[in-house]
């Protein structure tokens, strides 16, 4: 895959991973949920902080790298960036759940 290409994919991964993040948080609180995954990383030492980031950026670049087209690799990170999201809120929701002891 070319460099133009590269850069292309890895943007749009970059921002649907954003997007999600925000969703997420924007989405907690309008539900009226705790983002305990939020505040769980946020509690991370910056060393262990640094270290996820260094990860999922390796991830995110392997990502976009293996991906055959830009269209296919486009459409592969917002897939897994909605899957995210969506395990995330069944995450969320299960613990709400436990926590009011249904």
């Amino acid at each position: 895959m070319n460099p133009a290409k590269f850069a292309v994919v890895l943007g749009v991964g970059l921002l649907a991973v954003l997007f999600v993040a925000t969703l997420y948080v924007v989405w907690t609180r309008i539900v009226g949920l705790d983002p305990t995954v939020a505040q769980w990383f946020a509690a991370l030492s910056t060393p262990v902080r640094s270290a996820l980031a260094l990860v999922s950026g390796v991830a995110l670049g392997a990502a976009s790298l293996a991906a055959p087209t830009v269209a296919a690799g486009v459409a592969g990170l917002v897939l897994l960036a909605a899957s995210g999201f969506a395990a995330v809120m069944a995450f969320e929701l299960v613990r709400q759940r436990e926590r009011a002891g249904i």
